[in-house]
């Protein structure tokens, strides 16, 4: 079975010990959080590993067992070049480990710096965590493509995220892709308000066991484009968040499921 992880994106405004409630009651293995490159985070993580919202988070994810999927996001400059924990990428580093994080997600940023030398430099570093980085492509920045963050990681082992959307991707080019990506892949990302909105049986139906899929924002479109927020006005309303996260599981368990294994009409 693919673990499923909801991001923290996807019930904002709500906090990372909200986020765990709403993914246990909604049945969801796992949460993704942002700890840095996001001005509306800092109030929960400026203090890093000293942050109170650490302990607390950590006892939440005990008591229900969840699980954090990524933590994020680290862009790819030249503080990279100097091992300083007091840089964000050292805040998103320790917390990702503390929290037990699988994966810790990358950005380019504007192009002019080299993305293929900060990211080894980064898959080095991430090592010592026992974090694996995830190359993010997005519109605007130094890696836009799917095909240039694989170049960039290569050799380092680190992988990428692979965003599908509902109504947009086949499942024949999403086989094929995965296919080619083989180990480089890290998760697979789909955006919440997509989900909602357009139903695509089977989308998914191929994609590995043992390959992640998070529910998120929309594929980003800019280096600084903010996550897609819940966007409606029972945001902040932790009932209305549950039911939402039930019906978005319900989709990609839909996207997940083989046509031969639905249920005979």
């Amino acid at each position: 079975m693919n673990r499923i992880a909801l991001h923290q994106s996807t019930i904002h405004p709500l906090d990372p010990v909200a986020l765990v409630g709403v993914a246990q009651r909604a049945g969801l293995d796992s949460i993704g959080l942002r700890v840095a490159a996001a001005a509306d985070v800092e109030r929960w993580w400026s203090r890093g590993i000293g942050s109170p919202m650490l302990r607390d988070l950590v006892a939440a994810l005990l008591a229900t067992r969840v699980t954090v999927l990524d933590v994020g996001r680290i862009p790819l400059g030249p503080e990279l070049c100097v091992v300083d924990v007091a840089h964000p990428y050292g805040r998103v580093l320790e917390l990702g480990t503390r929290l037990g994080a699988q994966f810790v997600t990358v950005r380019a940023g504007e192009p002019g710096d080299d993305p293929v030398e900060l990211f080894a430099r980064l898959a080095e570093l991430s090592a010592r965590y026992h974090l694996r980085p995830l190359l993010s492509p997005a519109a605007g920045t130094a890696i836009s493509s799917l095909e240039q963050a694989v170049a960039v990681i290569e050799g380092t082992g680190g992988g990428v995220v692979l965003d599908v959307v509902p109504g947009r991707d086949r499942p024949e080019r999403i086989d094929e892709t995965v296919v080619e990506l083989g180990e480089r892949l890290g998760y697979v990302r789909v955006p919440a308000r997509a989900l909602a909105t357009t139903g695509a049986p089977g989308l998914l139906a191929t994609l590995p066991p043992q390959v992640p899929v998070a529910i998120g924002g929309a594929p980003a479109t800019g280096p600084d484009t903010a996550e897609e927020p819940a966007g409606a006005e029972h945001a902040g309303d932790l009932d209305h968040q549950v039911t939402r996260a039930v019906a978005l599981r319900a989709a990609v368990d839909a996207l997940l499921r083989h046509p031969h294994a639905a249920p005979a009409s």
